[in-house]
């Protein structure tokens, strides 16, 4: 039975996937666990708070410093692999314009830092904490690219190995520098460790260096440019809308109730990130590359159903044994200050598994660049997310915020099920791959 089931995962290229990055996976997890416990027992609440601003503001500088083309990048090199000249000119161009448009936003950034830190942190305390984030943007947005490199030519080992190599890190350097320098010491871990994880992404690369022969700066063909512009804008959209929106909530929280608060919904956010990361990561290592590939509708019918089949019942079994032991996890990944977070369990729980079950969907638009359908239904869940919080927040309290989650993405989840609903519902189709799949 063991040996049998061992080959089912090796024949099956999502299992294999998923098996070979759960290690990189748990180590994420629990290095992320002891991060949170430690930013806990010397931060409390009011500093998850804060760092969770941070991080907002952080991912909304880096996807505008990288143009928001890592999902395009991901998708012409899978498109090209078995094509070297190719991907040489892909290569220089994704260079050219994560360099340029970084080193615009680097300057900018420290032109404007106390605006930037006003806005982030509701002080212009930080503004050296907005400068050390320009300083650091081009070479995050090239690490950025790299890894995108390695998951289109579908290097996924070389990808894990980075992601445990970085976590391990992570953790070493937060706690040393949370130690001697507090909540400033966390910030420069957050900021500096995508430029950290550059040089462990430079040296599992190095099989692929004949992709970096003959750069030359500012290299910006038209045909790719306007194809990798398309990709831009779909992922600009969303992530500048989502960390805009997290911000104004979490700041609606510190008015309407208080930034301890804050600090509570921050911790809910922060240790639903760590088991949604595993799907992500699942999908952004398989699927996108699987999708992008593809010449027929076939291939998403067929993904969408074999992801629905093996994954997502895993993942509900793990969601409710979550919440079942959320006292437990509340005790040992923070403290007893921290409580009151299980009331946020049930809302969160809900609406993080309906945004697995769309976005495993949502996948097909970055694959086919269907740029204005990707647009709109983001900022539906944007807006509705914002609006639904704000309503609830004032009726509910803090329970309103997760309860607003869970609302928006069932609807969200419906309103990609009815997009794709000729392509998936092909009755015909359906049957086969079922009947296939049992034999």
């Amino acid at each position: 039975m063991r040996p049998k089931f061992i080959n089912y995962i090796k024949e099956n290229p999502l299992l294999k996937i998923t098996s070979l990055n759960s290690g990189a996976i748990l180590m994420k997890m629990i290095t992320g666990l002891i991060i949170s416990k430690l930013t806990a027992y010397f931060l409390g609440p009011v500093g998850i708070a804060l760092i969770g601003n941070l991080r907002n503001g952080q991912n909304l500088i880096n996807t505008i410093a990288s143009s928001g083309i890592q999902k395009g990048v991901v998708s012409h090199i899978a498109k090209s692999r078995e094509k070297k000249k190719l991907l040489q000119i892909l290569t220089n161009t994704f260079f050219s314009v994560g360099l340029l448009v970084s080193i615009v936003v680097s300057i900018l950034l420290i032109v404007f830092n106390e605006e930037v830190s006003q806005y982030i942190f509701q002080t212009k305390e930080y503004a050296w904490i907005v400068n050390l984030i320009a300083f650091s943007l081009p070479v995050n947005t090239l690490n950025l690219f790299v890894l995108s490199i390695l998951q289109g030519l579908s290097a996924f080992k070389k990808v894990i190995s980075i992601n445990i190599i970085t976590s391990i890190f992570n953790l070493v350097l937060f706690s040393i520098l949370l130690y001697f320098l507090e909540l400033e010491g966390a910030f420069v871990t957050v900021i500096l460790l995508s430029a950290f994880q550059f040089i462990f992404t430079l040296f599992y690369a190095r099989p692929y260096y004949y992709l970096f022969k003959n750069l030359k700066l500012f290299y910006f063909p038209k045909k790719i440019v306007s194809s990798l512009s398309k990709y831009g804008l779909m992922t600009l959209i969303s992530s500048i809308t989502f960390p805009l929106v997290y911000l104004g909530v979490r700041r609606e929280i510190m008015v309407v109730l208080s930034t301890t608060d804050a600090g509570y919904w921050e911790a809910m956010s922060r240790l639903s990130s760590h088991y949604i990361l595993l799907m992500v990561s699942i999908i952004n290592l398989y699927v996108l590359p699987k999708l992008s590939a593809a010449n027929s509708k076939n291939t998403f019918r067929e993904t969408v159903l074999e992801f629905y089949k093996l994954i997502i019942p895993f993942y509900g079994i793990g969601l409710i044994v979550i919440y079942v032991l959320r006292y437990y996890i509340l005790r040992v990944v923070y403290s007893l200050e921290f409580l009151p977070v299980q009331d946020l369990f049930l809302g969160q729980l809900i609406g993080d598994f309906f945004y697995i079950l769309a976005l495993v969907m949502t996948y097909q638009m970055h694959a086919q660049r269907q740029v204005k359908r990707f647009i709109a239904t983001d900022l539906f869940k944007a807006v509705g997310f914002y609006l639904f919080s704000i309503y609830f927040l004032k009726v509910l309290g803090i329970e309103g915020v997760v309860y607003a989650h869970a609302l928006i993405n069932i609807l969200y989840f419906l309103l990609i099920l009815f997009i794709y609903r000729k392509d998936l519902f092909n009755l015909k189709y359906v049957k086969n791959y079922t009947k296939s799949s049992n034999s």
